[in-house]
C-alpha cells in the first residue's frame, strides 16, 4: 500500500490511502496522483487482503494497523456515505 502511495504521490502513506485503495478493488484501475493503481496492484492488494484477512488503515497513534476484513468492509461503507472525498485520490 505505501509502494503504491510513494508511486502515485511520492508520499508513504497518503491521507485516506485505504479508502482510495479499496474503491479501486471494488471498481477496477484508476488514475491516482502522477500514477495508476493497476489492475496488477489490485489483485496483488485483494490478495494480501484475503490472505491476512486485513485491511491496513493509517491511525495517528498506532500508525499501520490491520483491521479484520469484515470490519473493514463495514467501516469503509458508512465511513464513505459520511463523506464521500474519502476515496478520492
Amino acid at each position: 500500500m505505501s509502494d503504491i502511495s510513494e508511486i502515485c504521490y511520492c508520499a508513504g502513506w497518503l491521507l485516506n490511502l485505504e479508502y482510495v485503495l479499496w474503491n479501486a478493488v471494488l471498481t477496477g484501475p484508476r488514475k491516482c496522483g502522477h500514477g495508476m493503481i493497476t489492475q496488477e496492484d489490485i489483485h496483488e492488494l485483494l490478495a494480501l487482503a484475503n490472505r491476512t484477512d486485513s485491511w491496513m488503515v493509517f491511525d495517528e497513534e498506532t500508525e499501520e494497523t490491520a483491521l479484520a476484513l469484515s470490519f473493514w468492509r463495514a467501516k469503509y461503507l458508512n465511513d464513505i456515505s459520511l463523506d464521500s472525498t474519502l476515496i478520492k485520490g
